[in-house]
């Protein structure tokens, strides 16, 4: 006689068989780790990544182009005639900057090369070329350096910047030199302080401090207000240069190139006795910057320069408001190198704004909703009755 075996009771099958989690099971934690994630995101674009677009670039290289209409210069070849002369003419001062070696993820160093060249002279109301003969000229015509060379300045400066605060940064293997002449070793400035050529990201609307190259001197860079540039929205910034006699002796080291003249009282034109006079070089600027303050780049520039050679107070026989014109001239960048940088302006604060404001707002609000539509999955109590799942949908047995 054969017995059946007796049926298992349904609760047994069901406890022993195995759980398997379903798509909706999974969907609501799937959902609170991306949104945990993107929150996560939100919170580390601006403070990690973010920073490091607010650096000076380690690509920097920017050209400038400014140019002076009606200018006076002293002309070189005057210094063989019996008598000095001075000549009207239209000038363009080039710069470009770029970022060289040493430079690593804290600093960078900017070599910038500034020459003022000739563009047209006029002699009794005639134009002619920077280089045509003129009187003088054909002294030293065999000369490496002719008078008549369109060439009026130049110089070259290095100098280590810190790249988020982009003031001087001398220590260790930074350094700061100008050289004034090809001929000649570079000029040591262990002291530098204040900003040249460019300023920090989120430069403060308050006073700040400027160096200039020529003299090798800090001044006050004061905040002048608002205004605009090529539809651009700028801070201004005036910094003033006061009279400083080139031929003082600094370092060691006079600042610059042919910064006296010796000459007979005659040649400048002074009366009196025969004799000769020693002048030195003087110079005074004015520099009016409008400043992208979010990347603090200079998209507009306003030069006044007054170059003029002048004698020790107290001269004998000499009046005290003799000037000899050497360099007067105003700058202003041309509309080419405004639209260049103020596009440039617009590429460093282009990044910016797209990781540092934009894609945050984007995986901010996208986070918020995977988190509240994960947790409304993980508990359905929270939802309205008419979305809540009922047991013919879950496939209860009833």
């Amino acid at each position: 006689m054969s017995s059946e075996p007796s049926p298992v009771p349904q609760s047994a099958v069901s406890e022993s068989a195995p759980h398997r989690w379903s798509t909706a099971d999974l969907a609501g934690p799937t959902l609170i780790f991306v949104g945990s994630f993107l929150i996560a995101v939100t919170i580390a674009l601006p403070t990690l990544l973010v920073g490091n677009f607010r650096e000076i670039p380690l690509s920097t290289d920017f050209t400038t182009v400014a140019t002076a209409a009606d200018a006076t210069i002293l002309d070189r070849c005057s210094l063989a005639t019996p008598a000095a002369r001075t000549l009207d003419a239209d000038l363009v001062r080039q710069q470009r900057v770029v970022a060289v070696q040493p430079s690593d993820e804290h600093r960078v160093t900017l070599q910038a090369g500034t020459s003022v060249q000739t563009d047209t002279l006029r002699i009794d109301d005639r134009e002619v070329e920077p280089e045509a003969p003129r009187p003088g000229s054909e002294v030293d015509a065999e000369s490496s350096e002719r008078c008549n060379d369109a060439t009026v300045n130049a110089l070259k400066d290095r100098v280590t910047l810190d790249r988020e605060t982009a003031v001087p940064q001398l220590s260790a293997r930074g350094a700061s030199e100008i050289q004034y002449d090809s001929n000649q070793a570079p000029v040591l400035v262990p002291d530098r302080r204040g900003f040249t050529y460019l300023l920090p990201f989120d430069t403060s609307l308050t006073d700040h401090e400027f160096f200039d190259v020529v003299t090798r001197t800090t001044v006050p860079l004061r905040y002048d207000g608002d205004t605009e540039v090529v539809g651009r929205d700028v801070a201004r910034f005036r910094a003033e240069v006061p009279e400083t006699d080139l031929a003082r002796a600094a370092l060691g080291r006079p600042v610059g190139t042919d910064v006296t003249i010796t000459r007979p009282a005659s040649w400048f034109g002074l009366d009196g006795p025969p004799r000769e006079l020693t002048a030195t070089l003087r110079h005074r600027s004015s520099w009016d910057l409008a400043v992208e303050p979010r990347t603090g780049t200079i998209v507009d520039a306003k030069i006044t320069v007054d170059e003029f050679y002048a004698f020790p107070e107290g001269t004998p026989g000499v009046p005290a408001d003799f000037r000899l014109p050497h360099l007067q001239a105003a700058f202003a960048y041309d509309d080419t190198t405004q639209s260049q940088m103020s596009r440039l302006a617009s590429d460093l604060a282009t990044p910016i704004t797209i990781w540092g404001r934009i894609v945050p707002i984007v995986t901010g609000v996208l986070g918020v909703i995977a988190l509240v539509a994960g947790g409304f999955l993980i508990n359905p109590a929270w939802l309205p009755p008419r979305f809540r799942r009922t047991g013919r949908d879950s496939g209860d047995v009833t």
